[in-house]
């Protein structure tokens, strides 16, 4: 982050200098920031999509699982859309377990 990044009552957020996380767009998802100021570090690291880290079965059936605990659709309100995301995420963690070491951008 290239800005401190302040929800609308100006509470600090996110500080600036901190290199982005899952966990930090997760709150930026909460507050419903979807702009902020970054700044590339000059090499690419690919961390994976967690969900790609699933086998593709095993992603399916838990989808398939957390979908009945939605009430409606979640293609047809963009809210619980996001907020199965979150748990699909939340869950595919589960699954795979904790990262190798604390520093890891999923841990």
């Amino acid at each position: 982050m290239t800005a401190d990044v302040k929800n609308m009552d100006n509470m600090l957020l996110i500080p600036a200098g901190c290199v982005v996380t899952e966990k930090h767009i997760n709150i930026l998802n909460a507050w419903g920031i979807t702009e902020v100021q970054v700044e590339s570090g000059g090499t690419a690291e690919v961390s994976g999509d967690i969900l790609e880290q699933l086998p593709p079965e095993t992603l399916e059936q838990t989808r398939k699982e957390l979908s009945t605990i939605f009430w409606e659709p979640i293609d047809k309100n963009p809210v619980q859309a996001e907020t199965f995301n979150l748990v699909l995420r939340r869950k595919a963690r589960q699954i795979i377990g904790p990262p190798a070491h604390p520093h890891d951008p999923e841990y």
